[in-house]
């Protein structure tokens, strides 16, 4: 039986970007949303647009109930706090989705990895989104195992097996993809889920505006056909919660275009994007076996 109705979601770093986009598809009548993160204020921790209280006002105006959480996420006592109040207002959980994640500023300005800033890098790509998703959901799983039901999902990337803008990137977005087969394997017995979601090029508040005024670099055009809103991949978890047989997405990553073919999501604006497998390559599928 799906995760439907009444659900209580739980959607790390929500303030902008594909968090947002994700609370806001999950955000339906009947359905609580949790959204955490820092940013109460404008440009409080990001040049870019965007705070948890304006992804509530939205959530709220499409007719869901949305809950603001200050998080930081670097920070475990604070992450065990989210999850304890979840608890003790709603005395269930039934979706995860660990989003949370901070792109440094310089990340596409091309270096080897010698040349690049360990520490900065390092906290910001794996202790503020590995390290934190490993922490959500080790305090996320308890209530899940407890109600025989439950989905933990990991917004991922293509840079788990593909080169992608730089090693400390590719080693936490293949630590994350990994930490999900595992988790999988061990949750499999209490009906709870986890895989992780592979998105496209995501027309954030980073990417849009260049799209609208025509102004991407050449090196984007090829992606523009794969390209995919913001809402596409709460779109998909959303279908996948909802599916009698949600267990059976479990302990894989999925391209978002291709899960959404299967499933027969379509964009917000209708579109159906394309996948990047052809020139990023395929989630690998992981081996049966667990040695305990």
């Amino acid at each position: 039986m799906g995760l439907k109705n009444d659900r209580v979601v739980v959607v790390t770093g929500a303030s902008r970007g594909v968090g947002k986009g994700v609370a806001l598809a999950l955000g339906q009548p009947g359905t609580t949303v949790y959204i955490s993160g820092r940013s109460r204020t404008e440009g409080q921790t990001s040049a870019l647009p965007g705070t948890i209280d304006a992804t509530a006002d939205e959530i709220r105006a499409r007719g869901g109930e949305a809950k603001v959480v200050v998080c930081d996420h670097s920070d475990d006592a604070q992450i065990e706090a989210l999850f304890a109040r979840v608890n003790a207002e709603q005395g269930r959980l039934d979706i995860l989705v660990n989003n949370v994640f901070q792109v440094p500023d310089d990340l596409q300005e091309w270096r080897p990895f010698w040349q690049r800033p360990v520490n900065d890098h390092w906290q910001k790509m794996i202790d503020l989104g590995l390290r934190a998703h490993y922490v959500a959901s080790v305090f996320a799983a308890p209530k899940m195992v407890e109600q025989g039901a439950g989905l933990i999902v990991n917004i991922s990337s293509p840079g788990a097996i593909a080169y992608l803008h730089s090693v400390i990137y590719g080693i936490g977005k293949a630590g994350t993809d990994k930490m999900m087969h595992d988790m999988a394997k061990e949750l499999r017995e209490h009906n709870v889920a986890a895989l992780a979601l592979w998105p496209g090029v995501v027309k954030t508040e980073r990417i849009a505006p260049a799209l609208e005024a025509n102004a991407l670099p050449d090196d984007y055009q090829p992606l523009i056909p794969g390209m995919e809103s913001a809402e596409f991949p709460g779109l998909i978890i959303d279908a996948i919660a909802a599916h009698d047989d949600y267990m059976r997405f479990s302990g894989r990553s999925w391209w978002n275009s291709e899960l959404a073919l299967e499933l027969g999501i379509k964009d917000i604006d209708g579109a159906q994007p394309e996948s990047y497998a052809p020139f990023m390559g395929s989630p690998w599928i992981p081996s049966e076996a667990m040695i305990k």
